[in-house]
């Protein structure tokens, strides 16, 4: 058994909300779709399309998704002299927070979502007066379907640019089963607020090829239970089990819903951190997230953002 590995582009066809704690009455999405989030679209399209007219079998086929694939966060990418150029986070020394793109520009964390995001207005209504509840005003931001323009110039399509490793039997075999078995996923409802009420978070893919590199991070792919990534930023979340690293980036507390049970509350660098002590060698998790294989002894304070 070995990886294969793809890069794989899916075009906004709605607006996305990826909620994260909200900011007073501003529901505020995250720019980027976790891992987990994406295993989770993927485990209900396949249960449903292997189901035929029985049951879907929700657990068995999301159980065997964490076995044999193994994906990386989707940033969000435009279309830069005909090709999908992702932008990724970086935490700068003295400047926070910033988005570099993966042809070298660099954008401040407020200047990107000044160009991707916009804000819904929502409210609940009391069922007693028909009006506006009180207290409910609130407004959503959504990730839009196109780039708002720098200057003057079209507004192109936005799209979020991502990885999949594939645990096949063979290496060498260009279109082997597992790859023909994700392909019948095309469309993806990501995130809150998806077809069943707002019709938010329709994600369609336009591109599908095999890479040799993960945002151009050297790799490690040679083992059958483990994929290891040599990089600098972390481009998920990254946890660690054995103390703490010399890290420069924020810290994220991490839980997830599981079959009703709040589960698996950890602390982990949020993606774009980076380690202060040069490349280091990261595992990728079944859930996406990443950790550290040899952290080193010392812990650096979060970058001002």
């Amino acid at each position: 058994m070995s990886w294969s590995l793809f890069r794989w582009t899916w075009q906004l066809d709605g607006p996305l909300y990826i909620g994260m704690p909200p900011a007073g009455s501003l529901n505020r999405t995250r720019l980027y779709v976790p891992a987990r989030t994406l295993w989770g679209a993927l485990t209900a399209e396949l249960s449903r399309a292997e189901a035929a007219n029985s049951v879907p079998e929700y657990e068995t086929v999301g159980d065997n998704l964490k076995d044999r694939y193994r994906f990386t966060y989707l940033f969000p990418a435009e279309m830069i002299s005909g090709k999908w150029v992702a932008w990724l986070p970086i935490y700068c020394d003295g400047e926070g927070l910033r988005w570099k793109r993966e042809d070298g520009a660099v954008v401040t964390d407020r200047a990107l979502r000044r160009r991707l995001l916009s804000t819904r207005p929502g409210t609940a209504i009391d069922t007693n007066t028909d009006t506006a509840e009180e207290g409910s005003l609130r407004e959503t931001e959504c990730i839009e379907m196109h780039w708002r323009p720098e200057k003057d110039g079209d507004a192109g399509p936005v799209a979020m640019v991502g990885y999949v490793f594939m645990k096949v039997a063979k290496a060498k075999d260009r279109y082997p089963p597992e790859r023909r078995r994700i392909d019948k996923v095309d469309t993806l409802f990501v995130g809150g607020d998806t077809r069943s009420r707002y019709g938010l978070g329709r994600l369609r893919r336009i591109e599908f090829v095999r890479s040799d590199n993960v945002f151009g991070t050297s790799m490690e792919i040679n083992a059958v239970d483990l994929l290891r990534i040599k990089s600098d930023f972390v481009f998920a979340h990254a946890r660690f089990e054995n103390g703490e690293p010399a890290m420069v980036g924020a810290l994220e507390l991490l839980g997830g819903w599981d079959r009703g049970s709040l589960r698996g509350l950890v602390q982990a660098w949020q993606p774009g951190s980076r380690s202060s002590n040069g490349a280091m060698k990261w595992t990728i998790e079944g859930n996406g997230t990443w950790k550290a294989d040899s952290p080193p002894d010392s812990v650096a304070p979060p970058a001002a953002s």
